[in-house]
């Protein structure tokens, strides 16, 4: 193995010379690099980036790196609209970056994907429709995806019942979406004490006691 490739291994890394690895190795190599697009107006431009070399599967901690690397570029970037890194990078990587950037915190478990948003939005969003379909993560019709405006997934743990069924949710008005993606947030996640059951064919959770 060429020296490249033992420091891709060991981290990402953003001074190697990719083409100094071997042709097999070259493959498994990829790069966050930030490009003007077509798309991006100049109001949300920004100026160079030091772009990330990593090894396919360390998408993580690539990111991690470039948040490192280019907070002061990425801090004048405006997240809420179209923007030159979504444009430039896969969304996995993206969704990292805003992780480590603190715009989103990503909790994921088996079945359920937690996103908290700086603006005390939650998202509770399968873990299937967060990974194989990244565009409709945000749907409100439908099922997979749940939004809690109000209070955050414990805030409204709290303001719930001892048994929660998915009719108690949806009648919180805080709340929009699929309610099973909650009650499945409620279960996996260890920030919550209970047991799945089911009541009149609904989906619920159970709280236990600490």
């Amino acid at each position: 193995m060429t020296r490249p490739y033992d420091r891709l291994k060991e981290s990402p890394q953003t001074d190697v010379d990719i083409a100094q690895m071997a042709p097999d190795e070259r493959i498994l190599a990829r790069q966050i690099q930030i490009r003007g697009t077509v798309g991006v107006t100049g109001t949300n431009s920004v100026g160079t980036f030091s772009g990330v070399h990593y090894l396919a599967g360390d998408e993580q901690a690539a990111a991690r790196l470039f948040v490192e690397k280019n907070k002061k570029a990425l801090s004048k970037i405006d997240f809420s609209r179209r923007d030159p890194v979504s444009t430039s990078v896969d969304r996995e990587v993206y969704d990292w970056i805003l992780h480590y950037l603190g715009e989103r915190e990503l909790e994921k478990y088996d079945t359920v994907v937690i996103e908290r948003r700086s603006d005390g939005t939650v998202w509770c969003i399968g873990r299937r429709t967060f990974e194989e379909t990244p565009m409709r993560r945000y749907t409100e019709s439908g099922s997979g995806s749940a939004r809690i405006d109000d209070g955050g997934l414990i805030g409204l743990y709290e303001l719930c019942s001892e048994l929660i069924t998915e009719s108690e949710l949806r009648a919180k008005p805080m709340i929009a979406g699929d309610t099973r993606e909650i009650l499945d947030a409620f279960r996996q996640s260890p920030e919550f004490v209970c047991e799945p059951t089911v009541v009149d064919g609904e989906l619920a959770v159970q709280k236990q006691e600490v």
